[in-house]
């Protein structure tokens, strides 16, 4: 009896132990993003909420300090959406390129909840850098192997009601070089 307790304790120390999700650190040389330097990512994001579950691919790029263009759309690239925030400010591209400014009744649930909750600095966040909301907690869970510049490959946000796991397969990075 007292070894069979020792074993299934055991058991469960082990597996336990494989549970628990290592953060790593960028590597030391490698350069983080700023603000002003423009670069895109691609990749998948899962927004989840207490009730509902959304996978949706993207493409985010962020062309200047004050505006970024965001491509969505569902997993099998159905139903897709352009974003553009200019100035803290949302606007929806139609397939022409003309702009309409986005109110929350536009977009279909719960893109239009996590579009009017989002963090204002949601492509800070993305870089890896930390929030200036104290209401926001972003965490990145695995670094790519870049040597030039230290850039997420998983992160997890959450603000609000929201849970973001977000999986980044492709930086594109405009150095200046």
């Amino acid at each position: 009896m007292l070894f069979r307790s020792f074993a299934y304790g055991l058991l469960v120390t082990l597996l336990s132990a494989c549970v628990q999700t290592t953060i790593e650190q960028p590597a030391v040389r490698a350069k983080k993003l700023t603000d002003a330097t423009p670069w895109q990512a691609r990749g998948k994001i899962l927004v989840s909420t207490e009730n509902e579950r959304q996978t949706l691919r993207f493409t985010w790029s962020h062309l200047s300090e004050e505006q970024d263009r965001v491509e969505l759309s569902d997993t099998l690239g159905l139903q897709s959406v352009t974003l553009i925030k200019d100035s803290d400010r949302y606007y929806q591209e139609n397939n022409k390129g003309q702009r309409v400014l986005l109110t929350a009744n536009m977009l279909e649930q719960p893109l239009a909840d996590v579009l009017s909750s989002l963090p204002d600095d949601i492509a800070q966040l993305l870089t890896g850098a930390a929030s200036s909301n104290r209401q926001v907690t972003s965490q990145v869970v695995r670094w790519s192997s870049s040597a030039q510049f230290a850039t997420p490959e998983e992160l997890r946000v959450n603000f609000g009601d929201y849970s973001l796991k977000i999986m980044i397969h492709q930086w594109d990075i405009d150095s200046g070089e």
